[in-house]
């Protein structure tokens, strides 16, 4: 029999009077990767911060390694070897990587706090992640995906007998995912019990031992990860049937009108030689591994990059060309070009502000008058936007982190609708997403690409850009390499396409 390491039993919590864990039991043992899986908002996260003490239980029992705890906070959890790597980002942006894994607890003698000690602890936890993030390096000056590292490192820096892990692969590229998998696999072998949350689901049969499943704050199964497929998994998550394949809608035939034209675009270091179009009514997907330029050519478009990094090429929207070197993204906001970039928390959305103030503050020359916001107008265009973009619960004034993510995303969408952008760029609009969710925001982003405008989407989930672009482009270290029909190829074809096979081994047959 496996020794149990993490046991919870009858776990209820409820949330203004909602109960959103209903007798939660689970357990993980000793040495296993137990998958945790279900929708947004059926209660992984929540379930695994009553152990941390992020949020205190109505009720429940908790052993972890044979002795009943009850942790008051994330803190006093961690000196018991608990840890956890948060889906929201709790990183201080303008200390360093080393002050931020050893916070509270630096190194020091005699008063006196000993840096060098460390920076070299530091870059141990980071090696074993396969990363080579500086530690002296300030937060703020880091990528998302380095971010990422940061954290799964400063829980690790604990020691954990029981690691949590909540979309720890979300922001991170194929081969650090493939190094993140790596430590995950020692860390089991030496005995750890880890809980691995994620919607990817490809990564759960790949490196779960068992998985369970939690629906609307019930546990409706756990079964070895071997024993069961991912269209029944995907049943249980959802309560309904959802294909495993891709359903494609049918792609645009024929574009009416380029709303962007780029010819020759580049950014030093970043991105080159990039020519593409965007038509009217025409969702064009750029598929590339993290890292490979995308991100860095959507905020060009948007006027985003910092004024040091020189933009060379030529710009044109909706037939006139575009000084891109004054551009900003209030001017490009004025244009009509929307951005939902890949970072929702810190660059999307104000969380503490009601879903009517979110939607609202891109599209205020649509509500007010002489700087007097409109009450009637504002309700208006929120309840219209709250409609197209199928927000649930449909409630203007509720607080946006209160929101599941994917709402929230919707909330992120919905913003730039409302201020009547003709172009959308997405970029990784379904990170942290649930699976009926994503498909709720696919729908969505078809819908308003038929309505009129043009979509650029920006993604390293190539299942996504397979089912909603109606032309694909793959981005590789800052080019644009290949352009596909989505219909007239396959996910593994992309694959090989985006992690550059097919050019390697064209290079070897000549």
């Amino acid at each position: 029999m496996p020794q149990v390491t993490l046991k919870m039993t009858g776990v209820n919590k409820s949330f203004g009077g909602v109960r959103v864990l209903k007798d939660v039991d689970f357990e993980v043992y000793k040495g296993e990767v137990h998958g945790l899986v279900g929708e947004n908002g059926a209660g992984k996260s929540v379930l695994m911060k009553t152990l941390m003490g992020v949020h205190r239980p109505d009720s429940g029992k908790y052993v972890v390694a044979g002795k009943e705890v009850s942790f008051h906070s994330p803190s006093e959890a961690q000196r018991q070897h608990v840890s956890m790597v948060y889906q929201e980002f709790g990183l201080v942006q303008y200390l360093s990587v080393a002050e931020n894994i050893f916070m509270g607890r630096l190194p020091s003698r005699r008063g006196m706090i000993r840096r060098g000690e460390a920076y070299e602890k530091s870059t141990k936890l980071l090696e074993m992640l396969g990363s080579d993030v500086p530690p002296r390096a300030l937060i703020a000056d880091l990528k998302v995906a380095d971010q990422q590292e940061v954290e799964i490192a400063r829980a690790l820096s604990y020691d954990p007998v029981v690691f949590i892990m909540d979309e720890p692969s979300s922001a991170l590229s194929h081969d650090e995912i493939r190094d993140l998998f790596d430590l995950i696999r020692s860390l089991r072998d030496k005995g750890v019990a880890i809980v691995y949350i994620s919607h990817k689901l490809d990564e759960v049969f790949e490196i779960t031992d068992r998985v369970t499943v939690i629906r609307d704050g019930v546990i409706v199964s756990t079964d070895k990860t071997r024993e069961i497929d991912p269209s029944t998994l995907m049943e249980r998550m959802t309560g309904k049937k959802i294909s495993a394949e891709i359903v494609r809608a049918a792609a645009v035939k024929e574009v009416e009108e380029n709303i962007l034209e780029l010819q020759n675009f580049e950014a030093k270091g970043f991105f080159s030689d990039i020519n593409l179009t965007v038509g009217k009514k025409e969702i064009v997907g750029i598929a590339g591994l993290l890292g490979a330029g995308k991100t860095e050519l959507g905020k060009a478009i948007f006027g985003a990059l910092p004024a040091t990094i020189p933009v060379t090429g030529k710009y044109i929207f909706e037939g006139k060309e575009v000084d891109f070197q004054t551009l900003t993204p209030g001017k490009a906001k004025k244009m009509g070009i929307g951005f939902v970039t890949e970072d929702r928390h810190s660059e999307g959305m104000i969380s503490a502000q009601s879903v009517s103030f979110n939607i609202t503050l891109p599209a205020l020359n649509r509500v007010t008058r002489r700087a007097v916001v409109i009450g009637r107008k504002a309700l208006e265009l929120v309840r219209g936007v709250i409609k197209d973009v199928v927000l649930r619960p449909p409630d203007p004034g509720r607080l946006v982190k209160l929101l599941s993510g994917g709402n929230q995303q919707k909330v992120v969408i919905g913003k730039w609708l409302a201020a009547q952008a003709r172009l959308l760029m997405l970029d990784e609009p379904t990170r942290g997403v649930d699976v009926g969710a994503r498909e709720e925001i696919y729908d969505v982003i078809t819908q308003l690409a038929r309505g009129g405008i043009g979509v650029l989407l920006l993604s390293s989930d190539l299942r996504e850009i397979m089912r909603v672009s109606d032309r694909i482009l793959v981005m590789r270290r800052g080019q644009i390499t290949s352009e596909l029909l989505p219909h007239e190829t396959s996910e593994g074809k992309l694959l090989a396409l985006v992690l550059g096979e097919e050019v390697a081994k064209k290079e070897k047959s000549q």
